[in-house]
Order: structure tokens, then C-alpha cells, then sequence
């Protein structure tokens, strides 16, 4: 009997023989893959809107920033002349924040050992910042840091010249998180939105040579993105200071924002091998 002859594999049968393995790929172990990067910047670009929430309540309460460690470095220098002289212990409360924010930002940086943009390392992240907001958020809520909930009370605190240290508790678990909310812009790869400043994103906005190009300009929309949703956080967080929801509000919906966005990165596309994106 002659034997069968064999012959070669077209196209087709090759993407015929692997769609079995594709398709048997269960959700679990998609989780140790590295996402597709495409829109992965809307996340990025949302954490700005966090940002803008959480420092407007913390200044608002503390006179301190948790996100925005320029401005803290500044208060840490005036603390040298005593300055402000009618803000006790500005500098400790910089300090706290600029210390946690470090530590966050070298502790979420050894994610980068563990494939730190596949599912299961993002949505780890993102839920692990979101409890510290939420925890930040019911210390105010439930009067141990009175001063993060009742607006009034925070503004009386000033006027008296008064300071309660336990402020401080809140300050460091926001200031830690933000530490790993630029650190995943920066292992994203989106280095022009790092989601906690603004100088430079205004500087390398204004002097964008396509700034008011009609083509395609993704480094400018974030851009542009992060500074409208930074302002309107801060704009909400305003808000909610006067209102009878009070503070912890605006901290609840930038836990809420960042949980969110966890589970959507467990549900994110992830990179097939050889692809470029």
C-alpha cells in the first residue's frame, strides 16, 4: 500500500491547529500576562482625577498635600524659619506625607520583579491603593481624625492655631498609596502623565508643537486629560467640604474610582505573544 503523502501546512491550518489553545486558555491564568496597552492610559489618566480629590481634602483638613510632593518639600523648607508661624507643625505634617510617599514609591517599585504590567499584579495594586484610601476615608468618618470629615472643624483648628497628630495616620496611608500610582504610570510607560504633578505636564503641554494640531496627538490628550480631571477633582473635593456629605465623601468616591479600575484590569485584554503593543 503507498504511503500517504504529506503535505506542507498552509496558513489557515496553522491558525486552525492553534485556536484550540487560544480558546482553552482559561480567566486564571490569564492573570500572569502582561495587559494590552491599548487605552490602557484611561486608567492612568483617571488616577489624576484621585489625585485632585484626595490632595484638596487633605489640604483642606491638614494643610498638607498627599499627592503633589512639590508643594510639601516647599513646607518642609519654611519649617526651618518656623514658617507659616500660624500653622503649628507644618513641617512634621510634610514630612509624613514626602516620608510615606517615598516608601510607597520604593515598595511598589519592587512589583517590577513580578511581571509588575501583567492582570493579576495591576488589580492587586489598584486594590491594595483603593483599602488604603478607604481606610483613609473611614478614620474621618468615624471621628478618630475629625478634622478629615467636618470642614468646619478643620477651619477652626486653624484659627485656633491647633494641630492633632492623629491627622498624621491618614496623611501617611494616602501619601503611601500615591507612591504606587505614579510608580504603574511609570512601568506603563506613560512617563507624560505621572498622575501626581502638574508643572510638567503644563510645560511639555504648552510647548508641543502639535498642541493645537487636529491629528492624532495621544501624548497631548493625556496630557490635556490629566490636567481638566486634576482640576475637577480638586473642584468635587471642594464641594464636598461644604456640603453636609462631608470630606470622607470625596475619599470614598477616589477609592471607589481606583476599585473600579482594579476590576477592569482583571478583566483587561491581555498581549499576545509576538505582538508589539
Amino acid at each position: 500500500m503507498a504511503a500517504r503523502s504529506e503535505l506542507p501546512l498552509t496558513e489557515t491550518d496553522v491558525e486552525t491547529s492553534a485556536a484550540p489553545s487560544i480558546k482553552s486558555r482559561t480567566w486564571s491564568s490569564t492573570l500572569a500576562m502582561d495587559i494590552d496597552k491599548h487605552h490602557a492610559d484611561i486608567p492612568v489618566v483617571l488616577c489624576s482625577f484621585v489625585s485632585g480629590l484626595c490632595d484638596s481634602v487633605a489640604f483642606s483638613a491638614s494643610t498638607v498635600f498627599v499627592s503633589m510632593q512639590t508643594g510639601n518639600t516647599i513646607f518642609l523648607a519654611l519649617g526651618a524659619s518656623s514658617l507659616p508661624s500660624n500653622v503649628p507643625y507644618m513641617w512634621i505634617r510634610a514630612l509624613t506625607s514626602i516620608g510615606a510617599f517615598l516608601l510607597g514609591v520604593f515598595c511598589w517599585s519592587k512589583l517590577r520583579h513580578i511581571r509588575p504590567i501583567s492582570k493579576g499584579t495591576l488589580a492587586a495594586n489598584f486594590f491594595v491603593q483603593s483599602l488604603f484610601i478607604f481606610i483613609a476615608a473611614s478614620l474621618g468618618q468615624s471621628d478618630v481624625v475629625p478634622v478629615l470629615e467636618d470642614l468646619h472643624l478643620a477651619e477652626e483648628y486653624a484659627r485656633d492655631e491647633r494641630f492633632d497628630f492623629v491627622t498624621l495616620a491618614p496623611i501617611a496611608l494616602l501619601a503611601f498609596q500615591f507612591g504606587g500610582q505614579i510608580v504603574t504610570s511609570r512601568q506603563l510607560g506613560y512617563n507624560e502623565v505621572p498622575t501626581n504633578v502638574l508643572t510638567s505636564v503644563y510645560c511639555d503641554l504648552m510647548s508641543d508643537p502639535g498642541l493645537f494640531s487636529s491629528a492624532s496627538n495621544p501624548k497631548r490628550n493625556r496630557r490635556a486629560s490629566a490636567v481638566v480631571l486634576m482640576l475637577t477633582g480638586g473642584i468635587i473635593g471642594g464641594w464636598m467640604g461644604w456640603s453636609p456629605a462631608g470630606m470622607t465623601t470625596a475619599l470614598w468616591i477616589g477609592g471607589g474610582v481606583k476599585f473600579i479600575i482594579a476590576l477592569a484590569w482583571l478583566q483587561w485584554k491581555v498581549k499576545e505573544s509576538g505582538s508589539q503593543k
